[in-house]
């Protein structure tokens, strides 16, 4: 069975922390898909928005990586992309 994947939107200054599952770049669009506490979720931009352009620069690289997208209110930066770091099994 297919599981489920939820189109979210964020909100200003709202937050979302989880998995890439999966990255691509369509003809109009710019698509994340993370994997949040076992929930698929999926967000979308505009190819040429400002998000899409940031999203676009970090590219395939963000597949594996969990991340942090961050919604705020700064025209120039409307998204925020941190990768966080992997946490050292050897401590």
């Amino acid at each position: 069975m297919k599981a489920d994947v939820k189109e979210i939107k964020l909100q200003v200054w709202e937050e979302v922390i989880g998995n890439c599952v999966k990255f691509k770049i369509e003809k109009d669009q710019v698509v994340v898909i993370l994997r949040v506490c076992g929930q698929k979720v999926r967000m979308a931009y505009t190819r040429n928005s400002q998000e899409g352009i940031i999203l676009r620069r970090f590219g395939r690289k963000l597949v594996g990586q969990k991340l942090a997208i961050l919604r705020t209110d700064i025209l120039a930066k409307p998204i925020i992309v941190r990768i966080m770091p992997k946490k050292d099994s050897t401590s």
